[in-house]
């Protein structure tokens, strides 16, 4: 559908394409109901806390030698529970249990693979990805690591 929206783009709607998309799912599929709506909230809370936690991690192994204590992402149940406390306003255990299984299957169901707590593969590609530019920049003289 976004495809479609972006190749009937003109100057007046440049710019919009999100907002449109937006409107044509709503008329495609119904108005979303206020719970739906804090369900995404809720939801992009936890995928901005996960993305804030992996870019911490990847800083702090840059800037710290390699004894210094390794800073952890949040797991998507963790980040849930909460997202359940300070979006969804969840004060007792019977409103949370059910918001935190609803939002980390969602969170699953959107992102697949990346619901996982621990990637081996991806780590490892990380390392690799950090130990690359740390090389590129100590062969500029820049040092990178205490």
């Amino acid at each position: 559908m976004l495809a479609i929206i972006n190749a009937h783009t003109d100057a007046d709607t440049e710019g919009r394409q999100w907002e449109r998309l937006n409107a044509a799912m709503s008329a495609l599929v119904g108005p979303m109901t206020a719970k739906e709506r804090n369900l995404e909230k809720a939801l992009i809370f936890i995928v901005r806390e996960r993305q804030r936690d992996e870019c911490d991690v990847e800083i702090q192994a840059m800037c710290s030698g390699p004894s210094a204590s390794r800073a952890e992402t949040r797991s998507v149940p963790t980040l849930a529970r909460l997202a359940a406390v300070e979006i969804l306003g969840c004060a007792t255990p019977a409103e949370k249990v059910p918001a935190v299984h609803a939002l980390c299957a969602m969170y699953q169901d959107r992102f697949g693979l990346h619901a996982r707590d621990y990637d081996e593969v991806r780590e490892a590609l990380q390392s690799e990805a950090v130990q690359h530019i740390c090389d590129e920049l100590a062969e500029w003289g820049i040092a990178t690591r205490a």
